[in-house]
Formats: structure tokens, sequence, C-alpha cells
């Protein structure tokens, strides 16, 4: 549909244009002065105007709900004691105040209401009515346009075909009236063509002048219509502009009476805040009510979950699906393989049976949560056979079959691949206990430790390796401190620094890798101080704890491998037996490892072969020499038993009642 145009509006219109044109400073109009600006005048005046009264109005909507959240605030406030205004003078301050608050909320609902009611409404009709009128006009130009654009492309299409068909025709014609020498026949088809186009040309000029009379018809009703829709878009504007004149004005005159009253109530406020003397109501509160002092009982201790609020353990949602994932990939892929090779009972050749499993295991062990639900299995197992133990570091080493070492080798290995390229300290710790845990008897019944397979592996060679898994072991125990304190009886206290079972074995186990213990120790040192800030005063205090338990075994075992270097070859350990204990693991000699703290590795040194048999890695634990005709080991013979120790050491038989596993050594 298409606006009308009222006679009323096109003689104003066009009075309008007489009165520009005679005065120079006349009020100028949109149906003047911007003919052929519509899209300018519609997207940089007619939007921008109802966006911003649109935006007022939401401003003012937000300006009356904030008003009304806060005097919903202001009344809900009391000091919850009752009041004596009548007997106290700072009483009489406090209920000023209160009334203050109390007709502060008030005069705040007042203005939100006022401000809803009066403007906010007031703009939102005069906002729906405009936007409807507004779109009405910009339709109706828009099908104006449409309407004048298409017949004005209808005759531009029209005139082209006519002047095409009358070239056309005017050629033939002029070859068919000079053809005089031509055939007959040919200059009858010529004509026959001419004749054909002449009367094309001819409904092409009719078409064409229709056209014409068309778009003068659509230029005409566009110029009768448009000055109308632009008149009333300029009327819009300006009841626009005044609309939003108006509701500013209001909003001060609102603005103005809050703010009075306001004023009103803060003299009140100060005038009794003022006449309060607190000194004076103290002195007859104690006229009144005074009586003599009462002695305290005395305070024992209570339990922390009974002094305070109770604070339930929150887990994450991500560390939820972790565990989640965790304990199923141990239910559906780590619990049958270990349990088949670790398991008391467990068939020699299992392993055989299970090489696709373990090759899958070995492949995908680079994921965290694996090598996570690999370590529990595995500590599972392992406890399992050891009942008495409720820890690895304390639990004795369980004996598996040769083949079953052999297929957790590449494991092993690959999980401590894993551990170093993505420096997963906490698992690495955990399978540096666990190679310390499991052994099999080679073909000649000596001990091979899974620790000596995995000896040469480059995690063992950083410090930046060490120095984090004593940094967890000084967290876990803690962490394990603070969970103790609940089975606690109240009064306990905790006087010693927190300590657990891998910590008192910690320099032990540096020690099995072939790190000495002028090295473990300065690398603990080292540790704690760079943590003084995490652990306080007690870094001394751990330092001992770690520490003194192996000086005198040390110093012991040095002694001891003088002495069997000059006797007959007889090696034997600090105990007088065939297995040492961990508080007695003296440094190593010979085979150990060079501790670069500068470089932050240890490089590779002359070490235990992988394949290493127990008697000699049990000497180079110990610190005892080797014989100097011990053959180097191939790292990549995992399969083959080659020991370099010397002739008396691989002579000597188990102690009488058998030999301790090899882990025991360590242990």
């Amino acid at each position: 549909a298409v606006v009308a145009v009222t006679p009323t509006g096109a003689a104003a219109a066009a009075a309008a244009s007489v009165d520009a044109a005679a005065d120079p400073v006349a009020v100028l109009t949109f149906a003047e002065h911007m003919w052929e600006r519509f899209e300018l005048l519609w997207t940089q005046r007619v939007l921008p105007s109802q966006q911003l009264l649109e935006q007022v109005t939401d401003l003012l909507r937000g300006r009356a709900e904030l008003e009304r959240k806060y005097g919903e605030s202001l009344s809900g406030f009391n000091v919850g004691s009752k009041l004596e205004p009548e007997v106290n003078s700072v009483h009489v301050a406090v209920d000023a105040v209160l009334a203050n608050l109390k007709n502060r909320a008030d005069q705040s609902a007042e203005l939100a209401e006022s401000i809803d009611q009066d403007i906010v409404a007031f703009f939102e009709a005069v906002i729906k009515q405009h936007r409807e009128v507004s779109q009405r006009l910009f339709k109706d130009v828009q099908v104006l346009t449409k309407y004048l654009a298409d017949k004005k492309h209808i005759h531009d299409k029209l005139a082209r075909r006519y002047a095409a068909r009358c070239a056309e025709a005017e050629l033939f014609g002029q070859e068919c009236i000079q053809g005089l020498a031509m055939k007959t026949a040919d200059r009858l088809k010529l004509a026959h063509k001419a004749t054909l186009l002449s009367k094309q040309a001819r409904a092409a000029e009719h078409e064409y002048y229709a056209s014409i009379d068309q778009a003068n018809k659509a230029q005409h009703l566009y110029d009768s219509h448009l000055p109308g829709v632009l008149s009333s878009l300029q009327d819009l504007e300006e009841k626009r502009g005044m609309c939003l004149k108006d509701g500013l004005m209001k909003l001060a005159v609102y603005e103005t009476s809050w703010l009075r009253n306001l004023q009103y109530d803060l003299e009140a406020t100060v005038k009794n805040s003022e006449g309060a003397d607190g000194a004076q109501d103290v002195q007859g509160f104690i006229r009144q009510h005074g009586e003599q002092r009462k002695r305290a009982a005395q305070l024992g201790p209570q339990a922390f979950w009974v002094v305070g609020k109770p604070k339930a353990a929150a887990i994450s949602p991500v560390q939820a699906q972790i565990q989640a994932s965790i304990r199923r990939f141990m239910d559906e892929e780590m619990q049958a393989p270990m349990h088949a090779l670790l398991a008391e009972g467990a068939m020699p050749d299992a392993a055989e049976g299970i090489k696709e499993q373990l090759e899958q295991l070995r492949v995908n062990i680079t994921d965290a949560r694996r090598r996570s639900s690999l370590v529990q299995v595995i500590r599972a197992e392992i406890l399992a056979r050891v009942p008495a133990a409720s820890d690895l570091s304390d639990a004795m080493s369980v004996c598996v079959a040769p083949a079953t070492l052999d297929a957790l080798v590449p494991l092993i290995k690959a999980f401590l691949d894993a551990c170093d390229e993505q420096a997963d300290t906490w698992c690495g710790r955990d399978i540096m206990v666990i190679v310390n845990r499991i052994y099999a008897l080679n073909e000649s019944g000596k001990q091979v430790l899974l620790l000596t397979r995995c000896y040469n592996h480059a995690l063992w060679n950083k410090v930046t390796f060490w120095e984090e898994v004593l940094l967890i072991g000084l967290c876990e125990a803690h962490s394990a401190e603070a969970v103790t304190r609940r089975t606690l009886p109240a009064g306990s206290q905790f006087t010693q620094p927190a300590m657990t079972s891998f910590l008192q074995h910690f320099l032990g186990y540096m020690m099995a890798f072939g790190i000495s213990f002028d090295q473990a120790r300065n690398s603990v040192w080292s540790t704690l101080r760079k943590n003084t800030k995490v652990l306080g005063p007690s870094c001394k205090s751990y330092a001992t704890l770690l520490i003194q338990a192996y000086e005198t075994s040390a110093a012991a075992a040095v002694v001891a491998a003088g002495a069997g270097a000059s006797g007959a070859g007889q090696a034997s350990t600090p105990n007088g037996g065939g297995a040492a204990s961990w508080g007695t693991v003296p440094e190593p000699q010979g085979g150990g490892r060079n501790l670069e703290t500068a470089g932050g590795s240890m490089p590779p040194t002359a070490s235990p072969p992988a394949a290493m048999e127990e008697d000699d890695f049990e000497a180079v634990a110990m610190g005892l020499p080797v014989g100097e005709d011990a053959a180097a080991g191939d790292d990549s013979a995992d399969e083959e038993e080659q020991s370099p120790s010397s002739p008396a050491r691989d002579e000597e038989e188990p102690a009488e009642g058998g030999a301790a596993p090899a882990a025991d050594v360590l242990s």
C-alpha cells in the first residue's frame, strides 16, 4: 500500500517550497531539501533518533529499578537491638539514622514509581506508535522506489529493443530497395525478411511509447506521494525530540524533590547526632546495672571441626571426570593383565597370552590417566602379596617369572619415556618405587631386579626429577598429617616434622640408582633450601631425618668396601647378612652417577648395564668394588642376563636360608 498524500499536505509542501525560495533563512523541510536523500535521512536521522529514545527509555527503566532495589535494601536495614531513646542519647541519634534510612527508602521507591509511571510508560507508548508509523512510511517509500525503478528498467529495456529492431529493419529495408541486380528469388527472400523486421520494429515502437507513458506515470506517483512521506517523517522527528525533552524535564523535577527531602532528613540526623553523649549514657547504664565481676572459666582444646564451621571437601567436575576415567582404565585395561603377571601363583608363561594387551598398554601409556591407572594397579597387586605392608616403601619385594620381567621391561621404559617427555614426576616417583619391588630369578637362580633393566634411563639422570620427587614426598607428608588430624583426640599436637615411609627411604632410593651419598646429601640440602618459604624452619629437621640414618651406614660401607677389596673378594653388607636395610645403603663406588647441579642433569657414566645380575648390582648399590674384568652390558639386550661382576662375587652362593630379594637390599 502507498501512503496517500492529502491535498493539505501537498499544498503545505508547495507553500514551504515557495517560502524557502523567497526567504533564505526560512525553516528547512525534509520534503524540499531531502528529496533525493531518503536513504541518508533514514539511516542517519530517523533510525538513530528512534534508537536514542529507546536507549534513554532503557536507561530510565534501569534507574527506576535500581532506585526500587535501593529502597528495598534500605527498608530492610535494622540494628536488631531494642532502642530506648527516652533514656539514651546515643539511641536517639541511632533512631534518627534509622528514620533517615526509612524515609530515604520511601523516597527512592516513590522516585522509581514516578519514573516508571510518568516517564518510561510515556516514552514506551511514543516508541511503539512511532515505530509502527515509521515502518509503514519506510515500506511505502520502498514500494514507490521499487515501482519507479521497475518501470524505468522496463523503459530502458524496451528502448534498447526499439533501437535494435528499428536499426535492423532499416538495414534490411535499404538492402531490399537497393538490390537492383539481385536475382528475383534472393531479392524476394530479402524482401520477406525486411517486411518481418519492419513489423517487429513497429511492435517494439508501440511497446517503447507505452513504457514511456508508464514510466512517467510512475514518476508522477512517486513525486506526488514522497512529499507527504517526508513531511510525516519530519513531524515524527520533531515530536520525538519534544517528547524526549519533556521527559527529561520531568526527571529533573523528580530528582530535585528527592534531593530536597533527603536534605531535610540529613539535617534532622545531624542535629540528633550532635546531641548524643556516649560517656553520660555509659555512666547511667553502670549506675543502673552495675554488679561484681565474675571470673571466666578456662578454655580447653577442642577438635577443629567442632570449633569451626563444617566444610565439605569439594571436587571439581574436571577432576571427578579424570578420576572416573582412571577407575575405568584400571577395571577395563589394567587389572586383568597386571593380575595375570603379578598375582601370587601367576603362570610363568602368562606374558605370552597377553602380548597384545601389553603392547596396547605400551602404546597408550603416553596418556597421564593411564599411567596413574597402571601404578595404582601394580601397587595393589604388590601389596596384595604382602598383606602386612600398607605402603610400597615398607613392602617386601615380589618374585615374578623371568618372562614376566621381560614383558614388563618395554612397558616400564615406555612409561619412563612418557614421564620424561611430559615432566610427570608423580608417576615417575611411583614407578621408581615399583621397579625396586619386582624381581625375577634367572636360570642360575640369581635375582634380577626390575630396576637393573631400566637403570640407564635418562629420567634418573635429571636433577630436577629428584628435587621434584623430594618436594612431592614432603607435600604428601604434610597432606597426610592434615588428614590424620581428624583421627586424633582433641588436644593432640604435632611436634615433629611430617614424615612418611617414602621420605625415610628417599636417600636410599637415590643411592640405589647409583648416586653417591655425598651427591644425594647435597641434592637434599639444595632442594630444602630452595623450598624454605614453603617448609619454614623445619628444613634443618628434615635434613637431619632424611640424611642422618644413612651417614653412619655409608661410612661403614666404605670401610667394608675397602676390607672386601683387600681380602678374598668377598662382599658383605654392613648388617652382616645377605641383605641390607634402607638405613644401611652406602655410597656406590665406580658404577655411580655424577650429579651436575649446574647443568641440571646427570650425564651418563660407567653405570651398571640394563641386564645386570642382582649380585653385582647389590655390590654397586652397596658401594663395593666389582672386578676389574667386569664386562659392560649392552642396553639393547633386555632378554640376556650379562654380569660385569668379579669372578669371586659371581661364584658366591646365597646365604643359608636364602638371600633376601634384590629390592630388599634397597628397602
